[in-house]
């Protein structure tokens, strides 16, 4: 059975193991695969910078609560978060970075600042 490079397609030759007909090949393919890695995790790092400073500035505004859809309004994304905890019977809070949120039932969106100690959210 013959095998084909898994980058360019070419015909590969020796161990039945063996997935690129070169090392220049092999290079190439897991330097493209760590590049778009990188590029998932920028994507990621701006979306929680963008969603960090809005919730910081209406912190700084004294803006501790807002609805849900004027946070929406300022483009902010609720699915990507840093961390997150169940809390009874306040419900989920959710942290970008140093600041905290949480979401009541009636769409009500309570910010605060979440502190850390030992690993374990406040």
């Amino acid at each position: 059975m013959e095998r084909h490079c898994i980058r360019c397609g070419e015909t590969v030759h020796g161990r039945s193991d063996k997935k690129f007909c070169s090392d220049a090949c092999r290079t190439d393919y897991h330097n493209e695969q760590r590049r778009q890695q990188e590029k998932q995790l920028r994507e990621v790092n701006r979306i929680l910078a963008g969603n960090w400073k809005i919730l910081s500035g209406l912190i700084r505004q004294g803006r501790l609560q807002l609805s849900d859809a004027e946070l929406s309004a300022r483009n902010f994304n609720f699915g990507i978060y840093t961390a997150s905890q169940r809390r009874f019977p306040a419900g989920r809070v959710y942290w970008c970075y140093n600041c905290s949120y949480r979401i009541s039932r009636k769409g009500i969106v309570h910010l605060g600042e979440g502190v850390c100690r030992n690993n374990v959210y406040l």
